[in-house]
C-alpha cells in the first residue's frame, strides 16, 4: 500500500515521502494515528508543503535534542535498588529506569532509545551507560546503583578501592609472570650448559 508520510518516522520515513508499507502497518498505525494518509492524487498535491513543514519541526527537534544533550553530558545518575545478600537486584535496571531517573533527578526528558545499554544492570556498582543521540551527539552517563540505605558516595569509594586491589594483584601476577619466565630461561641456560659438557 502506498501513503504519503505526514511526519517523519525513525528509521521508515520522513515527513512529505511517498513509500510502499504492508497493508496492515498502514491500516493499523500511520493511518489511525495520522502519521501518514494514502497516497492520492490530492494528497500528493501536498507533498512539499509537508516536506517543509517537517523540516522545520526536524530542525526545532535537533536543537531540542542538543539542548538535552549539553545537559546530560557527564552527568551522573543514583538509583536505588534493593538486592540480595548474593549482590543481586531484586528486578533489573534497564533503559525506561535510567530515563525515569534522569527525569526525576535532573528534569530532563531522555527517549529510552537514545539509551544505548547492551543489556540489563543486575548488581551494585557504577557503570557507564552510552547515550547516542546522534553520530555527533554521544557521551558516556555514570550510573551509580546502590542499596537504598547505602549513600552513593559510598558505593564509588568502594569501587576504586576495589579497582586498586585489582591493579595490585594484575602487578603481582605479572611480577610473579616475569620471575617464572627468569627462572624458565636459567634451566634453559643450564640444560644447555650440560649438553655442552
Amino acid at each position: 500500500m502506498k501513503v504519503l508520510f505526514l511526519k517523519d518516522v525513525p528509521g521508515v520515513a520522513l515527513g512529505g515521502d511517498v513509500k510502499e508499507v504492508k497493508s496492515g502497518y498502514a491500516r493499523n498505525y500511520l493511518i489511525p494515528y495520522n502519521i501518514a494518509v494514502l497516497a492520492s492524487s490530492e494528497s500528493l498535491k501536498q507533498v512539499q508543503k509537508i516536506k517543509v513543514v517537517s523540516e522545520k519541526e526536524r530542525i526545532a527537534q535537533m536543537k531540542d535534542l542538543q539542548d538535552v544533550f549539553e545537559s546530560i553530558k557527564d552527568l551522573t545518575i543514583n538509583i536505588p535498588m534493593l538486592s540480595s545478600q548474593t549482590g543481586k537486584l531484586y528486578g533489573s535496571v534497564g533503559h525506561d529506569m535510567i530515563s525515569n531517573a534522569i527525569k526525576e533527578s535532573k528534569g530532563i526528558e531522555l527517549q529510552e532509545r537514545y539509551i544505548k545499554l547492551s543489556e540489563s544492570i543486575k548488581e551494585h556498582g557504577i557503570y557507564n551507560v552510552l547515550i547516542e543521540i546522534s553520530d555527533e551527539m554521544t557521551t558516556n552517563l555514570k550510573i551509580v546503583i546502590h542499596d537504598p540505605d547505602q549513600n552513593p558516595e559510598e558505593v564509588a569509594t568502594e569501587e576504586v578501592a576495589t579497582e586498586e586491589v585489582a591493579t595490585e594483584e594484575v602487578a603481582t601476577e605479572e611480577v610473579a609472570t616475569e620471575e617464572v619466565a627468569t627462572e624458565e630461561v636459567a634451566t634453559e641456560e643450564v640444560a644447555t650448559e650440560e649438553e655442552a659438557k
